[in-house]
C-alpha cells in the first residue's frame, strides 16, 4: 500500500500505477490497490475500468462483467468499457448479452473502429460472416494501421481485375494468422497475371523462397505497384465477390538436410510419435483461455505405445519440471528454431511425426497447412477463424477440433481425446 500513501489516493496517480503493475503481471498487487483506492473514490469509471481490464487480464470473466458495468453506470461514453464488457460476455457464449453491449457502444459512440473491431469477433461466431468481415476492416482506422497505410501512393485493391497489374500485400496480426491467410497471395497468382510484393517478416522470408512471390522486409523500401491491400483483408474480398473461402494451401517447403537431421534424431524413439503443444503466446489477449496447463495432459500418458515430443518453447516450459510424466517426454525445445528463420527446424521435425496435440497456436497452423495430422483443443469461445468453418467448408484438411463444453474446463476434451488415441490402430 506503499504506493497509495505516496499518491495520496490521487486517481490519475493511482491508474498509472496500477496499469504499470497489470502491464507487467503483478495482478495482486494491482487488484489490492485498486480495491482499497475504489472504496474511498467511489464514482471513478478508470478505477472501475482498471478493475474490468485486471479481470480480464486473468481471466476472471465475472469480475470483469461487474466492473465494467459499474463504470459504464459512470461513463457511457465509454469505449473501452464496451469494447471488453462484450468481448467478455463473448467468451462466456452470451451472444445476445454481447450484442446488446456492442450496440450500445454504437449507439452513444457511433463508428467507433475499437468497438466495431471488438464487435466483429462475435459476429463471426453469429456466422453473420459479410457484417463480420466489415466491421473488421474498421481495424485500418486505427493509428497503428494509419501510419503505414497512409504513406502508401498506389490505390487500395477491392477486388478490381489484376492482370498485368501488381500488388503489394502487407501481413499483419501475428504468425498463425499470416501462414494461414498467406494462402489468399497463392490464389491471386492462380488467377491473374499480376506481379504480387509481399511485406512480412523477416523471419518468415524462408516460407516463400521458392515462389514467384517478391518478399520484402519491414523496413525495406516498398516497390512501385500499382495497388495494395492487407493480408487480412483479402478473405473478406473474396467473401464479398465470390461468396466463398479457400481452403488449405501447402506452400511450405522442407529443407532436406533438417529434414534428414530430425529423421535420425528421433528415429530410435518407438511407438506413435505424438508432438505436443501447450503454450501460447501469454501476451496474445486471448491466451487464458486458449493455453492448457500441461498437467490437465496426465491421462494421454497412461496409453501405451505412444511417444511425445514437446514443441513448446519458452514460456510454458517451467512445466515440465514438476510435470508428473517429465520423463515420458522428448524435449528438444533448445535445439528447435534458434536460427533467423522462424519454424525451419519445427517444420523438419513435424514431417517426421504421426499426430500434432496442440492449443490454438501458431505451429498448428505451421503443421495443417503441410498436411500433417493435427489434433487442435479449442477453448469454449473459440478465435473467430473456427466459426467461419460453413457449409463443409474447412480451413484445413488433416485438423480435427475438440473443444471445450464448459468455460475453463479442459478435462472433458482431454478424455475425448484419450479416448481417440486408445482406438488408433498402430
Amino acid at each position: 500500500m506503499n504506493e497509495i500513501k505516496k499518491t495520496d489516493l490521487n486517481e490519475k496517480d493511482i491508474s498509472k500505477i496500477a496499469i504499470n503493475l497489470i502491464n507487467n503481471k503483478q495482478y495482486q498487487k494491482a487488484e489490492l490497490i485498486l480495491l482499497n483506492a475504489t472504496k474511498k473514490i467511489t464514482a471513478s469509471h478508470f478505477l472501475f475500468n482498471h478493475l474490468g481490464y485486471l479481470y480480464f487480464e486473468t481471466g476472471q470473466l465475472d469480475k470483469c462483467i461487474h466492473y465494467y458495468e459499474l463504470s459504464l453506470k459512470i461513463e457511457l461514453n465509454n469505449r473501452e468499457a464496451y469494447c471488453n464488457l462484450g468481448t467478455a460476455y463473448l467468451f462466456k457464449n452470451e451472444y445476445n448479452l454481447s450484442k446488446k453491449i456492442f450496440e450500445q457502444g454504437l449507439k452513444n459512440l457511433p463508428n467507433n473502429e475499437n468497438i466495431l473491431i471488438a464487435y466483429s469477433q462475435l459476429l463471426f461466431a453469429m456466422k453473420e460472416t459479410k457484417e463480420a468481415f466489415k466491421a473488421f476492416e474498421s481495424r485500418k482506422r486505427t493509428p497503428s494501421y494509419r501510419m503505414l497505410l497512409d504513406n502508401l501512393k498506389m490505390d487500395e485493391w477491392k477486388g478490381e481485375n489484376l492482370n498485368g497489374k501488381s500488388i503489394l500485400i502487407v501481413s499483419e496480426q501475428g504468425i498463425g494468422d499470416i501462414i494461414q491467410f498467406s494462402r489468399y497471395i497463392f490464389e491471386l497468382e492462380k488467377m491473374f497475371d499480376v506481379k504480387i510484393v509481399f511485406k512480412v517478416r523477416k523471419k518468415l522470408h524462408h516460407l516463400f523462397k521458392n515462389s514467384k512471390i517478391k518478399i520484402i522486409g519491414p523496413q525495406d523500401p516498398i516497390d512501385k505497384t500499382d495497388y495494395y491491400q492487407c493480408l487480412m483483408t483479402l478473405p473478406a474480398i473474396f467473401f464479398e465477390l465470390e461468396n466463398r473461402l479457400i481452403s488449405n494451401y501447402d506452400f511450405i517447403k522442407t529443407d532436406n538436410k533438417l529434414l534428414n537431421y530430425w529423421k535420425e534424431k528421433i528415429n530410435n524413439i518407438k511407438g506413435y510419435k505424438i508432438g505436443l503443444c501447450w503454450q501460447g503466446d501469454p501476451n496474445y489477449g486471448r491466451d487464458f483461455m486458449r493455453s492448457i496447463p500441461l498437467k490437465n495432459f496426465e491421462k494421454l500418458f497412461y496409453i501405451p505405445n505412444l511417444s511425445f515430443i514437446n514443441f513448446t518453447k519458452e514460456t510454458g516450459l517451467n512445466q515440465l519440471k514438476d510435470f508428473k510424466f517429465k520423463n515420458k517426454i522428448y524435449d528438444f525445445s533448445s535445439q528447435l528454431d534458434n536460427g533467423e528463420n522462424s519454424f525451419e527446424d519445427s517444420i523438419a521435425l513435424l514431417k517426421n511425426i504421426d499426430l500434432l496435440i496442440t492449443a490454438d497456436t501458431a505451429v498448428g497452423h505451421v503443421a495443417s497447412t503441410m498436411n500433417v495430422n493435427t489434433w487442435l483443443l479449442l477453448d469454449y469461445s473459440a478465435d473467430w477463424r473456427w466459426h467461419v468453418q460453413i457449409n463443409n467448408f474447412y480451413w484445413y484438411n488433416n485438423l480435427k477440433f475438440f473443444r471445450q463444453k464448459k468455460i475453463n474446463v479442459w478435462d472433458d476434451v482431454i478424455t475425448e481425446m484419450a479416448e481417440k488415441l486408445e482406438n488408433i490402430k498402430f
